[in-house]
């Protein structure tokens, strides 16, 4: 009975201390700490209710500049019948071409390589896998939407959740991606977080225009990637002084990579946005809540750890 009870309190104390740990962790880690700098960074994985926050935000104070950050995002996008993507590559791909895609009854997509034909299906509102019948070689791709006339003129028939070439996705190994619409205007597509961030913030109305900072490349940290690439503009911008905008409980650590990427003596405030994934009330009735706690708390440190030993 004495041993059961020891070792009863042996592994009560770990508990205690990490239950002590997560009551006052939420705060500690979902600082807001503005530097009242005129540059604002905004992390450009955010989702569109966030960025609605952050225009707010830009509304509000006024930052003189603004820029996002973000690295290569999966090939995703909707289309609208008639319009189409195009896709050029820095060298040749090859390999088959794997899509995911649903969309409204009657559309269809049409890929073409080199401007040959090579695949064509009629997609269900239930996404689904479509794969090319044999491997291409392309220096280029386009991809078409179309359908039999029932979309609205002005709505999205077609939405692609990822497309890849052999192995790779198509974002990974592009050297540019344009959206063609089927009126014949063009616009640059979104191959990495930084530069999705950048046009919906535009299209938000949000002024200065932002400036994307891409991270390319396979970072073991992503955030790590971001804070690095954006110490590199921010030196050659002569920006000294900024405050980067994230989500929840992300906020400790963003700010953390941020401050080591950046020059000795550059001022890196925080601000964090509320995040329903891990509220700063009741975050514990949520799994996602505990998910992303237990990242910040015991995951904080591996991605500086990793970065430095290379």
């Amino acid at each position: 009975m004495k041993r059961r009870g020891f070792l009863a309190w042996l592994a009560a104390g770990p508990v205690a201390v990490l239950l002590a740990l997560l009551a006052f962790a939420h705060p500690h880690l979902a600082i807001t700490d503005p530097v009242n700098a005129d540059v604002l960074v905004v992390e450009g994985w955010m989702e569109e209710p966030h960025l609605s926050e952050v225009k707010r935000l830009i509304d509000s104070v006024g930052y003189a500049r603004i820029y996002t950050t973000g690295t290569v995002r999966p090939f995703t996008y909707y289309l609208k019948a008639g319009g189409s993507i195009v896709v050029r590559f820095t060298e040749p791909q090859r390999g088959r071409i794997l899509i995911n895609a649903s969309g409204v009854p009657g559309a269809a997509f049409r890929v073409e390589a080199n401007g040959a034909p090579v695949m064509e299906r009629r997609v269900e509102p239930v996404p689904a896998r479509f794969l090319s019948d044999e491997e291409v070689t392309a220096d280029s791709l386009v991809i078409t939407s179309f359908d039999d006339g029932i979309t609205a003129p002005n709505g999205n028939n077609i939405f692609i959740k990822y497309m890849r070439i052999g192995r790779e996705s198509i974002h990974r190994v592009q050297d540019t991606t344009m959206i063609v619409r089927s009126d014949g205007s063009r616009e640059p597509g979104w191959p990495t977080f930084a530069a999705k961030c950048a046009a919906e913030l535009t299209a938000m109305g949000v002024h200065p225009s932002p400036i994307a900072v891409p991270a390319p490349g396979r970072p073991d940290s992503r955030t790590w990637a971001n804070a690095s690439h954006f110490a590199v503009r921010a030196k050659a911008d002569g920006i000294r002084s900024f405050d980067v905008v994230t989500v929840g409980v992300h906020a400790r650590r963003t700010r953390a990579l941020f401050q080591r990427a950046c020059v000795p003596g550059t001022h890196v405030g925080v601000i964090a946005l509320d995040d329903p994934a891990c509220p700063r009330k009741g975050w514990w009735r949520q799994r996602s809540g505990w998910i992303l706690m237990l990242k910040e708390l015991f995951g904080a440190g591996a991605p500086i750890a990793v970065e430095l030993t290379r």
